[in-house]
């Protein structure tokens, strides 16, 4: 196999918090497919939008790749063979391609869409719809080249529109897909390749940044595949070869069953939404490596290593997936459970209050690292060791008879550990003939004010004995005064 290099090109526009899980998957795969291949990963930055590109955005790419495990040999912030790797600083290259594609017939300037083309723009990027309009075609596009030529030699704005051969078929051979994709000419829009500012579309750039740094492969969503005949026709007109050219499956809202809008992006689909309520990078990496992925036995729980040494494409999935929120809650917990005490506590730290002490919380730890899908459950979780919260009484017909019972055992309780607890209350459900779930159910919403808490007897070690009697006499008084 010749050099493989694949490429992730995102666009730092948006806020930090808008990066996505689509972008993480992206990644992963360009990145998986190099490395199987013992190939170059490269990111470069698509900031030709210089009116929405944000350095805090870019500087948050770089953040989240890491924080998962993706790495880049080449790049922005490490240089390499084919630098610069931000567009913003490759325009005299794109303007000379956009001239070269004009003077060999496959582009042509036009001096109207000055005034329409931000529009024009957003609008092939919003709907089928809109895009219909845009297969008209544009008178410039009859207008002489030496005419045109000597309007641009006098000062006057323009862009350059792909000339796209109405009786034309392009077709290629999508190599995730695995199927010949044809297009008809006469369908495809003359889309604008350069704009009037100098700066290129994506239809210019990508194409000319491929070639420039030799990328060998290309993994792209479906939803990109209407742009695939605008860049052949790029590629020809430049007189270059065409690199592999794959289009894997989009992420559908489990809401709607459609592909995710921009606005649910960051509200569900955003990485920030998920890593600022406590999921772990590798949990969510492990899930998406199964979205829209299939390895060829049932394995689930898989390290990026083991990803990249497992990652075939032919187990690429045609079906475009649906998010599955309680699938990335089980990955979580079972990551969260394989951490060892010390970094569970290192990361559940930030989601636990401060009235909690490290001392504290390390003794909770080994309770509660079974019990949570994500770290920000521990929150309310964990109340109770710091705050007295409202008894509840309604669970058990016993309840009166339950907590005057411990709470008589337990007063007497002079080495206060976990054994003598557990031993004091063991006989005291045994000769009280005790149903010991309705027992330790009512013990648990006394002192917890809680249904659902780490193991009661081990709390009440952690509480300590003044502190458990004094919340079981409290209950026992508001139950009393009803």
């Amino acid at each position: 196999m010749a050099d493989v290099r694949t490429r992730f090109a995102p666009s730092p526009t948006g806020t930090p918090e808008s990066i996505h899980l689509g972008f993480v998957i992206r990644a992963l795969w360009n990145y998986a497919y190099a490395k199987k291949n013992g190939g170059q990963f490269v990111l470069r930055i698509e900031d030709t939008d210089q009116k929405r590109s944000r350095a805090d955005t870019e500087a948050e790419i770089f953040k989240v790749l890491r924080s998962f495990g993706i790495d880049w040999d080449e790049g922005p912030d490490k240089g390499g063979p084919y630098a610069p790797y931000r567009q913003s600083e490759r325009l005299t290259l794109y303007q000379e391609a956009a001239r070269k594609l004009v003077e060999n017939g496959y582009a042509y300037y036009d001096f109207e869409a000055p005034q329409r083309e931000k529009e024009e723009i957003k609008a092939a990027y919003d709907s089928d719809e809109k895009l219909k309009e845009l297969k008209i075609r544009p008178k410039a596009r009859d207008e002489r080249p030496e005419a045109a030529l000597e309007r641009v030699k006098n000062g006057e704005p323009y862009v350059v529109r792909a000339k796209i051969p109405e009786d034309r078929v392009f077709e290629y051979e999508d190599w995730i897909l695995k199927k010949k994709v044809k297009f008809f000419g006469k369908e495809v829009p003359d889309m604008i390749l350069l704009k009037s500012d100098g700066f290129p579309t994506y239809h210019l750039a990508v194409v000319v940044d491929d070639v420039a740094m030799k990328i060998s492969h290309v993994f792209r969503g479906q939803e990109w595949i209407s742009s695939t005949p605008i860049h052949l026709h790029v590629y020809e007109g430049l007189g270059e070869s065409v690199p592999n050219i794959g289009h894997f499956s989009v992420i559908l809202d489990p809401r709607t069953g459609k592909k995710f809008s921009k606005r649910d992006m960051t509200a569900l689909f955003g990485v920030n939404t998920w890593t600022s309520q406590g999921y772990l990078p590798a949990a969510i990496l492990n899930y998406l490596m199964l979205l829209g992925w299939a390895p060829k036995d049932n394995q689930e729980l898989f390290t990026l290593s083991e990803f990249v040494a497992a990652f075939d494409q032919n187990g690429v999935q045609k079906a475009n997936p649906t998010f599955n929120a309680a699938k990335l809650d089980w990955f979580n917990s079972q990551y969260l459970q394989k951490l060892s005490d010390e970094d569970f506590f290192v990361s559940a730290r930030p989601f636990v209050s401060k009235e909690i002490s490290d001392e504290i919380l390390h003794k909770i730890v080994p309770l509660v690292k079974t019990r949570v899908k994500k770290l920000s459950e521990l929150g309310e979780y964990l109340e109770y060791f710091y705050k007295q919260k409202e008894p509840i009484f309604d669970l058990t017909d016993k309840y009166k008879e339950h907590v005057t019972k411990a709470l008589e055992a337990l007063e007497k309780t002079n080495d206060w550990n976990l054994e003598t607890i557990n031993s004091q209350l063991t006989n005291l459900i045994g000769e009280n003939n005790f149903k010991t779930g309705d027992f330790y159910m009512d013990l648990r919403c006394s002192i917890a004010g809680s249904r659902s808490t780490p193991p009661i007897n081990e709390s009440m070690e952690i509480l300590g004995k003044d502190v458990t009697l004094t919340r079981l006499t409290d209950a026992l008084s508001v139950y009393n005064k009803r």
